[in-house]
């Protein structure tokens, strides 16, 4: 093969960046999936996709993505320029000299060189990129014998939309700014009434701190001689201490009263009884006083 001037090589992206730049890396598909060339059939009868894709919010990129992204950007958008005049001539050459080493239909030189001279006359209009050496392999993958001029044309110009696509995404990467955060500036109104709303939660959760204790210490006080009551007939046993007591038993204990009258009156409205003659079923929800004031 002829000693022909090589094209700058296309940068290279770590894989960070490469994951950054993946248009489905934020995307679910739900549903069945298709080959290309299903996905080619379907585009040609304009038939609807078949599932569902959900679009999801990307992550920001992190700051060494974004550094390599400005990076490599200009020498992605260069690539993208039409390549200084005359050199389409050589690396025309060393496509089709590569190729013709590998076809089964190989052409002598005079024909090879005619040929580059139509093909970079025929994509002098095509990015640097297209005449990257990582197309030679995708001609010599896709020909078994010498192609044509527009075959080679065409594999060429297959290459320039993902680039261009490639090239925007690195674009979005690379003017990507992640905003200062900044702290929440508090009026003092603001502040104060902040403090309040915690002073308040606070007083609340003491009070009820303290009522618990209260119950806690005071809820299961039986007089002497009364164990074993429950109902109406211990709510009279406790009415008769009560002179006795004082401070937060006294109160404890009046509230057990009220409790243990009122399931009474409940238990007799239910039955259809009075009070007095239900004294079976009181014990039947002996419980009933203790669960509440837990």
């Amino acid at each position: 093969m002829s000693e022909i001037a090589i094209l700058a090589p296309m940068p290279t992206i770590s894989r960070a960046l490469g994951a950054a730049l993946d248009p489905e890396r934020q995307s679910v598909r739900f549903g069945p999936t298709e080959t290309p060339e299903e996905r080619s059939a379907r585009i040609r009868r304009n038939d609807p996709a078949p599932g569902m894709v959900i679009r999801l919010q990307p992550e920001p990129p992190s700051a060494e993505v974004v550094a390599e992204a400005k990076r490599v950007l200009p020498q992605l958008e260069r690539a993208m320029m039409p390549p200084v005049a005359g050199s389409q001539s050589g690396a025309a050459l060393r496509m089709l000299e590569k190729l013709n080493a590998s076809v089964a239909s190989p052409v002598g030189p005079d024909t090879l060189r005619m040929r580059a001279c139509f093909l970079a006359e025929a994509g002098a209009d095509l990015p640097a990129a297209a005449w990257d050496q990582s197309v030679d392999r995708k001609l010599l993958r896709a020909f078994r014998f010498m192609p044509s001029v527009a075959e080679v044309v065409e594999v060429l110009e297959a290459e320039v939309q993902p680039l261009r696509d490639k090239v925007a995404r690195v674009r979005l990467v690379a003017q990507f700014e992640r905003k200062p955060s900044e702290p929440e500036r508090l009026t003092p109104e603001e502040i104060e009434r902040r403090r309040k709303i915690l002073a308040d939660h606070k007083a609340e959760l003491e009070a009820q701190t303290r009522e618990e204790e209260r119950i806690r210490r005071h809820g299961n006080h039986t007089p002497a001689g009364s164990e074993g009551l429950t109902g109406l007939d211990l709510a009279n046993a406790l009415k008769r201490a009560l002179p006795a007591m004082s401070g937060d038993l006294r109160e404890v204990t009046e509230q057990r009263i009220a409790m243990l009258e009122q399931n009474a009156a409940l238990i007799a409205q239910l039955s259809g009884e009075k009070p007095a003659e239900n004294s079976q079923k009181q014990h039947d929800f002996s419980g009933t006083e203790t669960a509440v004031l837990a």
